[in-house]
């Protein structure tokens, strides 16, 4: 049988080269996987060729076993869990919702309180103060309800000071009585499952301010004025009252200093309205000298422009004619 015929018929593959006869063996390997092994079975055939030509061939089988660990880890997706915080507004409808992890913290900065603001009547305003219940972290689902604050300013009384007789400072607020009822509702509930309230009242007299402020701005236009009372940092007045003004009263030359010399016209002017019925004085010194109001100009009228003198020479706080003269009685309001 001729050599290449046999390599074919026993091996896979024969290769020749120009020098001689080269036979590689060829092997067979056969892989089989059975519960997670392997095994490899392989066949090398080596030929010989002996002196005499005969070719013997050898036939040896190796098996060759290894075994390889393939473990796949399967990782499972890991759910996170949720709990829902409610939050409702004072009725108890839901104002907004929150999805917080378990464990994670709840954050109220992140809700807009700002549509539980509302005005209840012209001075009367209702806003959100807390929550009933304030859980830090997300144990379990939650529902919060809005608390209230509501707040009512109001005036008992008005500014004591409506006269003025000179355009210089400011509006007078002193005697005015204003203040703001504020209840507040807290967590705890009375017997009937209604929310407990907090009762308080503060005096804001002190801290309202006056629009127009300055006298010179109030009586820029004439003798009268409306001045609208703000409590501080309100956009909205609280009430409103009207003011006037008597200015130099008093100051018959109009120097701008009421003293003796004042004194001494009113006290000429009266005696030649007694002494000619034809003397005229004018409306301007009619209106200055009649300091008393009683619609006549006379020796009175000169006695209290030097007792006016007299007083606000020596005095350290700043005064006028109602610290002189009670107008209330004498215009009978």
């Amino acid at each position: 049988m001729h050599l290449k015929n046999i390599v074919a018929a026993v091996f896979s593959a024969v290769i020749m080269t120009g020098a001689g006869i080269a036979v590689n063996a060829a092997s067979s390997v056969c892989t089989h996987k059975i519960g997670g092994h392997a095994s490899a079975a392989t066949e090398a055939a080596s030929t010989t060729v002996s002196d005499s030509g005969t070719a013997t061939t050898k036939t040896s089988s190796t098996t060759v076993s290894s075994t390889s660990s393939a473990t796949e880890t399967a990782t499972e997706p890991t759910t996170v869990k949720k709990y829902t915080i409610t939050f409702l507004d004072f009725e108890g409808k839901v104002l907004t919702t929150r999805e917080v992890e378990e464990g994670g913290n709840i954050d109220y900065a992140s809700v807009d309180t700002s549509p539980l603001h509302k005005y209840l009547d012209t001075n009367t305003e209702k806003d959100f103060s807390s929550w009933d219940i304030t859980p830090l972290k997300a144990d379990k689902d939650y529902t919060l309800r809005a608390l209230s604050k509501v707040a009512t300013i109001y005036y008992k009384k008005k500014p004591d000071k409506y006269r003025y007789f000179s355009t210089k400072g400011k509006v007078n607020l002193d005697g005015l009585q204003a203040y703001i009822d504020i209840s507040v509702q807290t967590p705890q509930k009375n017997k009937d499952g209604t929310y407990i309230t907090e009762e308080q009242t503060i005096d804001i007299s002190s801290s309202c301010v006056a629009k127009p402020a300055a006298l010179s701005a109030a009586f820029a236009q004439n003798d009268k004025a409306t001045i609208s009372v703000y409590p501080i940092g309100a956009k909205k007045s609280l009430f409103s009252f009207d003011i006037i003004c008597y200015r130099n009263l008093g100051d018959i030359n109009e120097d701008g200093t009421i003293d003796s010399v004042d004194a001494s016209m009113v006290l000429t002017i009266y005696a030649n309205l007694a002494a000619s019925k034809s003397y005229k004085a004018t409306e301007q010194m009619k209106k200055l000298s009649d300091v008393n109001m009683d619609n006549k100009i006379d020796a009175l009228d000169a006695s209290y422009i030097l007792k006016y003198y007299a007083i606000t020479s020596t005095a350290k706080n700043v005064m006028d004619w109602e610290n002189i003269l009670d107008y209330d009685k004498i215009l009978k309001k």
